[in-house]
């Protein structure tokens, strides 16, 4: 019974060689050299667990080796050699790779499996994304690969991962999906893929695949107390790593989409507040004025899918923009009064500066007026988006929430604050014992992260 049992699980592997030796082909060895001075510190190269990050491992790093002992006597300048991996992602030779890869490289070279060797160019860089695509002029059509859909990967589903770890080029490993949407803190647009595939230093850049011979992520770093392999590895997902990559052949750059909204986490007494079933989606606090969203969404709305990927929370949301270029027509499915709603908006380019509609404006120098259920004071005369606090009690419901002097509260319970009338009338009329304030401003460091939503609780 145990064998027979243990034949049908080993019956149901991929097939993982017929899987290696089609995409085998399409897989590259990068090289990339750049003159440094041999005694200068090795810069990146410790195995401090960034992991696929600077694969320039210590096994081709020997500068501390070439110096005199007296120190007296300097070598000249040698090659500093950095080894990673790559994919070739049309037939025209366009490959893509990590940007740390060939960060600083004044010459790259691509080995192909049959050992081709031939020189590349930078067509372009993104270094948020930790992206880059190189060209080769082969002469003629290359194998190439093609990319699958990571927000279709479950935790347990199969990967392989193919690469040049320590210059053993062709090196293959397999393994699961570990986890999704790591941030690991890395990069600006940190979503990584984890996986449990073997992947060490020169990995990076390198393929990772699904069982149907797909890249669904971007191997670039891995978790590792000594420098090697330990299980703990991440690819960027081909949701973000295909649209870079595209971008870059077409214009040398990455420019992303601009939504022009704040946004923040879905809390419980806010997802009561709204009716809403969960506390997934993204809460809007602030529209940019003249921005994409300008008069189509407003505070109160909850996103929930951008581009018809969903949204769980704010961050997700931010990740979710930063994979679509600007000018591209999406569709926005979000909350309102209750129900969904959806509507098609044309993502811009971020503006270079702060939007002045999304900073705080102080409150006038008026007689203050007390609001002890809340812990705070106002300014009597209001400012244009509602009320200005001009004082916070100390340990008070106000203090507590993160509300400081100098902030403005715009609305309470979703209905507008034009007043101090109102914001009384407010408190007495919903007999809250939460009150839920869009408050805009943050007068202690003076950043302004646009209006947010704060639950403040009233005190009897």
């Amino acid at each position: 019974m145990v064998l027979a049992g243990y034949s049908a699980r080993a019956s149901s592997l991929p097939p993982f060689a017929d899987l290696a030796a089609r995409v085998m082909p399409a897989v590259v060895s990068i090289a990339s050299t750049d003159p440094v001075n041999a005694n200068a510190p090795a810069s990146g190269d410790d195995d401090s667990g960034d992991g696929g990050g600077d694969d320039s491992a210590s096994a081709y790093h020997p500068a501390a080796d070439d110096a005199d002992s007296s120190g007296s006597v300097l070598p000249p300048p040698k090659a500093d050699e950095a080894l990673g991996s790559g994919f070739v992602i049309d037939p025209q030779g366009d490959i893509l790779t990590n940007n740390h890869v060939i960060a600083g490289a004044s010459t790259i070279s691509v080995t192909f499996q049959d050992g081709t060797i031939l020189p590349a160019t930078v067509v372009g860089r993104d270094s948020d994304a930790d992206i880059a695509v190189l060209k080769v002029d082969a002469g003629h059509d290359l194998p190439f690969v093609t990319f699958g859909d990571s927000g279709k990967l479950r935790v347990g589903d199969w990967v392989l991962a193919i690469g040049n770890p320590y210059g053993l080029a062709g090196s293959t490993s397999a393994g699961i999906v570990s986890a999704l949407d790591r941030n690991i803190s890395e990069n600006t647009y940190d979503d990584f893929i984890q996986t449990d595939a073997a992947i060490n230093r020169g990995n990076s850049g390198g393929p990772l695949f699904n069982i149907q011979g797909e890249v669904i992520g971007v191997d670039a770093a891995i978790y590792s107390p000594s420098g090697g392999s330990v299980g703990i590895g991440f690819a960027i997902p081909s949701a973000m790593a295909e649209p870079v990559a595209q971008a870059l052949i077409a214009n040398g750059t990455m420019t992303r989409g601009w939504l022009g909204v704040a946004t923040q986490e879905v809390t419980p007494e806010i997802q009561g507040l709204l009716g809403l079933a969960d506390t997934n989606g993204a809460l809007v606090g602030g529209v940019s004025q003249g921005s994409p969203a300008w008069g189509k969404l407003q505070p109160g709305d909850v996103l929930v899918a951008l581009g018809g990927v969903k949204v769980a929370n704010p961050r997700a949301l931010f990740i979710r923009a930063a994979e679509i270029p600007a000018g591209a027509l999406v569709d926005v499915q979000f909350w309102r009064g209750g129900s969904a709603q959806d509507m098609s908006l044309q993502l811009s380019v971020p503006p270079s500066t702060a939007d002045a509609t999304m900073t705080a404006q102080s409150p006038a120098a008026l007689p203050d007026v007390a609001l002890p259920a809340l812990g705070l004071s106002v300014a009597a005369k209001p400012v244009a988006d509602g009320v200005g606090v001009t004082a916070v009690t100390h340990n008070g419901p106000a203090d507590k929430a993160g509300i400081v002097a100098g902030d403005v509260i715009e609305q309470l319970a979703g209905q507008n604050v034009a007043d101090v009338a109102d914001l009384q009338a407010g408190l007495r009329g919903l007999g809250l014992k939460v009150a839920v304030l869009l408050v805009s401003g943050d007068a202690q460091n003076g950043v302004d992260p646009g209006p947010r939503w704060v639950p403040v609780t009233v005190k009897p």
